[in-house]
């Protein structure tokens, strides 16, 4: 299955200024959304909280259980949004010592990305998934190389008709 990659911005201004509306695409259950459990201002808390209707906390103590509990998580009826755990995020942002000595494995990464896929094959039946890994403080390269594999191993069952992303960018890891 081919990934289609879109553009990105200069800079992560202009990368939330041209982004696709995904609160009114999560509010029509157009799509189905993927990230990383991190709380704080970023899209993915936008996206749960103006798409789904989450206040800050219900948002932010379901990322924590994600992350405590180091598997993929959904909040799907309420809203078409997987979250795939973060080993840095803590309730206020990032910790590097909260939960990992590092980054999630590559064959990690690869099983939290096929859960995600069997959620949308088995549950929210979306023929759309965006896998959004950008401004995060993570490797996105590391990410993105994840979904490649992950695209290459999943069911072809699971696998949804549409499958985006962005372009990666340098980005500051958190370790």
């Amino acid at each position: 299955m081919g990934i289609i990659f879109l553009k990105r911005g200069k800079d992560v201004d202009e990368d939330m200024a041209t982004d696709i509306g995904f609160v009114s695409l999560l509010k029509r259950g157009s799509i189905h959304y993927v990230s990383l459990a991190i709380p704080g201002l970023n899209v993915v808390s936008t996206n749960i909280m103006f798409g789904g209707g989450f206040d800050h906390r219900e948002r932010n103590d379901f990322m924590m259980r994600v992350n405590h509990a180091s598997e993929t998580g959904t909040l799907y009826p309420k809203v078409n949004v997987t979250l795939l755990p973060s080993p840095w995020a803590s309730y206020g942002g990032m910790d590097t010592n909260t939960y990992n000595e590092g980054d999630y494995s590559e064959a990690q990464v690869i099983t939290h990305i096929k859960d995600a896929c069997k959620a949308n094959s088995r549950y929210i039946k979306s023929r759309t998934m965006y896998f959004d890994f950008r401004n995060l403080g993570v490797s996105e390269f590391h990410y993105l190389s994840c979904l490649k594999a992950a695209m290459n191993e999943v069911n072809p069952e699971d696998l949804p008709e549409e499958v985006i992303t962005w372009e990666p960018r340098e980005s500051v890891t958190a370790g």
